[in-house]
């Protein structure tokens, strides 16, 4: 028992090391006022210059309903999904394409990045849920949900305006990411 219990702790760690980190080093080198940037950077799958092209909604990623229940009975609004493909023009960071697919969410209501916007778009590999199906199926474990591996934006400060293309590049190269990303 003690040896099983020890092969557990040992793949917790494992895991738990294998999420992207920046070395403390590295980040407190950095300006303040860059650092939560750096970190999207780190965490970053690609980083591409380029024009949203038509944003359909991604209903298959939604929950179902308009609210979530939290604890002591709190509400939110449920969100809604989004997908996309960016026309690149540029890439600062990962695989170099014409086209990416991205998907994001966002609040009912919310103001939502328009087809023709053209920025910066700082994308990561995100595992998407087929929340609408899990559903649909009662499921009440992930093992039961079916998902893809996609490209997602995280928050608004994920897209970013084209005049930060030099100050993105640099921190991409003061973080070390640029030779051999991925």
């Amino acid at each position: 028992m003690t040896r099983r219990a020890l092969l557990g702790v040992a793949l917790v760690a494992a895991c738990a090391t294998a999420t992207k980190q920046i070395s403390p080093d590295r980040l407190s080198a950095l300006p303040e006022s860059d650092r939560e940037l750096a970190e999207s950077l780190f965490d970053a799958e690609q980083v591409v210059a380029g024009r949203l092209g038509q944003v359909t909604e991604a209903q298959e990623y939604e929950r179902p309903g308009q609210l979530i229940f939290g604890a002591g009975g709190t509400k939110a609004t449920a969100a809604l999904a989004y997908s996309a493909e960016i026309r690149v023009d540029s890439t600062l960071m990962g695989r170099t394409s014409r086209t990416v697919q991205i998907t994001f969410f966002a609040p009912r209501g919310a103001a939502i990045p328009r087809q023709d916007t053209t920025a910066i778009w700082i994308l990561h590999r995100r595992v998407l849920w087929h929340l609408k199906e899990c559903a649909e199926r009662q499921s009440v474990t992930s093992t039961a949900c079916p998902s893809d591996n996609g490209l997602a934006l995280d928050s608004n400060s994920d897209i970013r305006p084209l005049a930060e293309w030099p100050r993105l590049r640099a921190l991409v190269g003061a973080l070390g990411l640029e030779a051999g990303r991925h």
